[in-house]
């Protein structure tokens, strides 16, 4: 359905011509109603799109040009712009970007990994509290990063997760203690002991 849209988006909007994006959202919205959802409270955006690897906005400014331009999703652009992508804002965003352009994963899976900031939050702390900058991190440990996110992936660890979730739990223990339960390292003593090196 993504790169249906996408290319449906492709044929039909013209940015230099605003209206085309309103239309071609009631026309996606009409060929959508009757597919059935998860949840039927919850909005899917049809401006959703296919980016090479990644799956994202079509109507974002950087693309349109127009600060005004998500004014036209359900959403509009205060909700759109207003929302803070924990991982998207973070520091570190570029070095996380090209480790996973590197790891070939299929868009499902990179957005998972993409919107999981809870995982790579504990990633980052774990090592920060060892006393390794992100730089060096990403320099030095680069393998042992993927094989986190492999592990991630394969213990199926927040893989239907959104962007949007709230943190609701108090924090505790160290970053390394959460790291390990997240992930269950506990099962992966090689994998525990490379971090704890």
């Amino acid at each position: 359905m993504i790169l249906e849209r996408t290319e449906e988006f492709k044929n039909s909007v013209d940015f230099q011509r605003p209206w085309t994006m309103a239309e071609y959202r009631k026309v996606r919205e009409k060929k959508e109603e009757s597919i059935g959802r998860k949840d039927e409270h919850t909005y899917n955006c049809p401006f959703l799109g296919a980016f090479e690897k990644k799956i994202g906005c079509m109507i974002h400014p950087t693309f349109s040009g127009d600060p005004l331009s998500q004014n036209y999703s359900f959403y509009g652009s205060s909700i759109c712009q207003g929302y803070e992508c924990r991982n998207m804002e973070r520091k570190s965003s570029l070095f996380w970007e090209n480790l996973l352009g590197e790891m070939e994963l299929d868009s499902f899976t990179y957005s998972a990994i993409a919107s999981d900031y809870k995982t790579l939050d504990l990633i980052e702390e774990t090592f920060f509290q060892k006393g390794i900058s992100i730089e060096v991190l990403f320099q030095s440990k680069k393998d042992l990063l993927k094989r986190l996110i492999l592990r991630k992936i394969n213990q199926n660890v927040a893989m239907m997760n959104t962007s949007f979730e709230i943190p609701m739990e108090e924090k505790s223990g160290s970053a390394i203690q959460r790291l390990t339960q997240r992930l269950n390292l506990i099962s992966a003593p090689n994998l525990l002991n490379e971090i704890n090196l």
